[in-house]
């Protein structure tokens, strides 16, 4: 009889066990589809940590996302009343996209966002033509922008 409790004993320890190692590896694969939900993922190596990137474009004009590799050229100055102007010059098929999303939206408001924050709503009088526009910011804007987009050294 002995024996009969040693083995019981000992499948009890064993099912409590994997019981355990099954309820560990639910939790880890919730917790990782938590994660990809919100847009992140595991942490390379072994560090079970959620990370999530900053998704913030530098520019967003509308539903147009301009990042530092749709900008092929730029440059920032001063008008004479100090406001910042930000000239950029876009890659041919951003250009198409944003001179056909303001064709398509004359009549209708433009929303300039830099870094996720709204700047300003402008009324879309005319579609875009070209392949370049100049942005109006104020200084903190335009020097975040110009860091997004990296156009530092102009």
């Amino acid at each position: 009889m002995p024996l009969g409790r040693k083995a019981s004993a000992a499948i009890l320890i064993a099912a409590l066990g994997a019981a355990f190692w099954a309820g560990a590896e639910m939790q880890k694969a919730a917790y990782l589809d938590q994660c990809l939900d919100l847009g992140g993922g595991r942490n390379p190596g072994i560090h079970p940590i959620c990370v999530v990137e900053k998704a913030t474009a530098p520019l967003q004009l509308g539903p147009i996302v301009i990042t530092a590799q749709e900008v092929v050229g730029g440059e920032i100055r001063e008008d004479a009343d100090g406001q910042s102007l930000v000239e950029l010059r876009l890659a041919p098929d951003v250009a198409a996209a944003l001179a056909a999303f303001t064709k398509a939206s004359v009549g209708g408001t433009l929303d300039i966002r830099v870094d996720g924050n709204l700047v300003r709503s402008v009324n879309i009088a005319e579609g875009i033509e070209g392949d370049s526009f100049v942005l109006a910011l104020g200084r903190d804007e335009a020097e975040s922008l110009a860091q997004g987009l990296g156009l530092d050294g102009l």
